[in-house]
């Protein structure tokens, strides 16, 4: 029986090692929800309110929180997409998982600027990205040299 392209790396998303997985999803997991409710209190709410953030804390770069809620809902259902295609060992999942949280790592590049602080909450958030990021890699890098095999 001949093994198709697809079978060869769901074999490569197998074979990463356990905890490298267990990682990714928990900080897929873990980001996606951040995300989701993060982004949803501040668009009902693009005063800030329901999280105690002010307008003004922005400095004027948007005029209230609704862009940014929704940039924000849009990187939870890209997170909530990685999440499920590591999960199913879909080929895919080295692009959700990298698209996702080199997303997050822009978002909060970005906020950091805008805001023009550091606040505990940027690592509380910021760091398993990173971490996300570290064992991402691995699949990168499995997924590239299995396409230059083909």
């Amino acid at each position: 029986m001949e093994k198709s392209k697809s079978d060869t790396v769901y074999k490569n998303l197998a074979d990463q090692p356990k905890w490298q997985l267990i990682i990714l999803l928990s900080v897929l997991g873990y980001e996606t929800a951040g995300a989701l409710s993060g982004g949803f209190l501040l668009a009902l709410a693009p005063d800030g309110r329901l999280m105690d953030m002010p307008v003004e804390i922005m400095h004027g770069f948007f005029k209230d929180f609704l862009m940014p809620g929704f940039m924000l809902i849009g990187l939870g259902v890209l997170n909530a997409a990685a999440f499920i295609t590591v999960l199913l060992k879909n080929r895919n999942g080295w692009i959700f998982s990298s698209l996702a949280l080199g997303g997050l790592l822009i978002w909060f590049t970005v906020e950091i600027i805008i805001l023009q602080e550091f606040h505990w909450l940027h690592a509380m958030w910021g760091l398993p990205v990173i971490l996300g990021i570290m064992v991402t890699i691995p699949l990168v890098i499995s997924r590239t040299m299995e396409l230059h095999r083909c």
